[in-house]
């Protein structure tokens, strides 16, 4: 028996039709529901969701008013709808996102359609075609009115080219790791901290890589996005090198000594050797390395261009290098007395030491130990054994028999400037010692500095240009010729979209410099063992004083502020 039940769709409208004279108890809710799931419109949007309740309703008073008609009973229920898609391209045309809706009962978008609509809008770049897929099956077989959001097409952004640069092939002597060396029985020797860094001639030292080019970008729209090629460096040779005969981005070295390196240049130091340094030698000023297989007796001086190592001690002698010093034994000073009660200076909190023997070293300072010495290096200080009353400078660690919690040297009195870590196994002495630890802030990274400069001159350029584009914008309202007029309009703002994206970005770049410039690291004094009374620490206004004796403990320069912890 057929179904007094149909439906027939007229343009997007689908109508309910039910044969004239059925009995409404044929045409209740549920079973109107059950025919429509049977139908193959089922997908349609209904006009309201009780709507086939509604229809039996309706068709119930109809029946009742007019049960002789011979005229079927029809009335709209539903809507068809085709799959939707809408594109939304990004405000710098990098990225087009497009939201597919599943239609109600219409049409699934197709690769054609989509293919279409980007070329309606002039998309014609960057066409992510797994993407489109996607769609395609999201509208085939999700339910209707679910959406799916894909990026249907990407830019390609500029990348610049990569500036020349320089590739050291061989260590460099004044940034050797001084590190002891294992004996056989696998002890650690510390007076053996490894060979020196020597080259002969012909060595490979220094190679150039050329810049590289630049690749271009485009936009969506199939704009070429213009991309900067990596700017040439000059290479040149130091003394005691020259360029290769075979190769033109390779130095080499032109004699035997030792390899220092600036950014885009080696040199080769002379090495001079002598026993000891002392009246019959006079001081030594020497544009090379020093090495001294001695002593370095009272009074005299030894200043060189390249690294120092001497082989015994430094007795209230003065040292300066532009490279490393390294004193195998140790150095030994005493107080310069200014005045009758100087010997009770040391009990001042702000009391700094005038010593007779003084370091002064453009990279680092290693000795076995040392007293009443004044040491001043930029990359560190290490000790192996004991550092007292000594004045040390440095912006790199102070490591006084190891690093980290296997340190086991002594710090006891002096004053210590640094911006760095400090290491030792006890701070302070049972006696009250006075030690003076001075924090301050790590410097800005030269190059942070450098980016922080280019992002401020990138800045004032971008917004002088905002301005003459403006100016152009205000010129065409002019114009008299209506099509050149807007196609004038349209590239000025353009151009003024992607000018305004430019302030943003780099507006957001120096806020994050500047803020990282405020967020210092974390400082730390790690004490292995045992720190004593009289130790002070001080960072500007603020200082941390330790009365009491403690077992291992850390002191932290934290967020500008002075901490104690306890070393678990």
């Amino acid at each position: 028996m057929s179904s007094p039940v149909s439906f027939r769709v007229s343009e997007r409208d689908v109508y309910i039709s039910i044969d004239a004279g059925t009995p409404p108890s044929e045409v209740k809710a549920d079973k109107l529901q059950q025919a429509w799931q049977a139908s193959k419109f089922s997908a349609a949007k209904l006009l309201d969701p009780q709507m086939l309740l509604q229809t039996a309703t309706k068709y119930a008073q109809h029946y009742s008013k007019d049960s002789n008609s011979s005229i079927p009973f029809q009335v709209a229920i539903a809507e068809i709808f085709d799959a939707d898609l809408n594109l939304q391209v990004s405000d710098d045309d990098m990225k087009v996102t497009a939201s597919g809706i599943v239609g109600y009962g219409g049409k699934a978008l197709t690769q054609e359609i989509i293919i279409a609509k980007l070329k309606e809008k002039k998309i014609t770049s960057g066409i992510q075609r797994k993407a489109i897929d996607a769609l395609v099956e999201h509208t085939n077989e999700a339910p209707p009115g679910a959406e799916l959001s894909v990026t249907v097409a990407k830019g390609k952004y500029p990348i610049n080219g990569s500036n020349a640069k320089f590739k050291p092939l061989t260590d460099d002597a004044r940034k050797r790791v001084l590190r002891p060396q294992l004996r056989e029985d696998g002890t650690a020797d510390m007076r053996d901290l490894g060979a020196e860094v020597t080259v002969d001639p012909d060595h490979p030292l220094l190679q150039k890589i050329p810049p590289s080019k630049g690749r271009a970008g485009f936009t969506v729209f199939g704009q070429e996005l213009e991309a900067r090629d990596g700017e040439d460096r000059d290479f040149k040779p130091g003394e005691g090198t020259r360029v290769s005969d075979t190769d033109a981005n390779l130095i080499v070295a032109d004699r035997t000594g030792m390899p220092s390196f600036s950014e885009n240049s080696v040199q080769v130091d002379d090495v001079m050797q002598l026993n000891n340094v002392d009246v019959s030698t006079g001081h030594v000023k020497f544009k090379g390395s020093v090495i001294v297989t001695g002593n370095v007796s009272e009074g005299m001086k030894v200043t060189c261009s390249g690294d120092i190592t001497v082989g015994g001690y430094v007795d209230s002698a003065e040292l300066h290098a532009e490279g490393n010093i390294t004193v195998r034994k140790g150095c030994i000073g005493h107080l310069i007395h200014s005045g009758d009660n100087a010997e009770n200076d040391e009990d001042a909190d702000e009391w700094i030491p005038d010593v007779s023997t003084k370091l002064i070293a453009g990279g680092s300072i290693w000795c076995a130990y040392a007293q009443y010495s004044y040491f001043e290096a930029q990359t560190g200080v290490n000790t192996d054994k004991q550092l007292t009353h000594c004045h040390v400078i440095t912006k790199g660690p102070l490591a006084i028999g190891g690093e980290g919690r296997n340190a086991r040297g002594k710090l006891i009195g002096g004053t210590i400037e640094t911006c760095a870590h400090v290491y030792c196994g006890q701070l302070g002495a049972p006696a009250g010692t006075k030690t003076r630890i001075y924090w301050s802030l790590p410097p800005a990274d030269p190059q942070s500095l450098e980016h922080l400069n280019s992002m401020r001159a990138l800045l004032t350029k971008t917004l002088a240009r905002v301005k003459v584009v403006q100016q152009g914008l205000n010129r065409c309202d002019k114009l008299e010729d209506g099509v050149k007029k807007l196609e004038y309009q349209k590239k000025l703002k353009i151009e003024l979209r992607k000018l305004k994206t430019r302030i943003i970005n780099t507006r957001t770049s120096i806020d994050s410099i500047l803020e990282a410039f405020e967020n210092h690291p974390v400082l730390r004094t790690m004490v292995s063992k045992e720190v004593f009374p009289g130790i002070l620490f001080i960072f500007k206004e603020k200082s941390l004083r330790i009365k009491e004796h403690r077992n291992g403990t850390m002191f932290l320069l934290q967020d500008k502020q002075l901490r104690v912890d306890s070393l678990l």
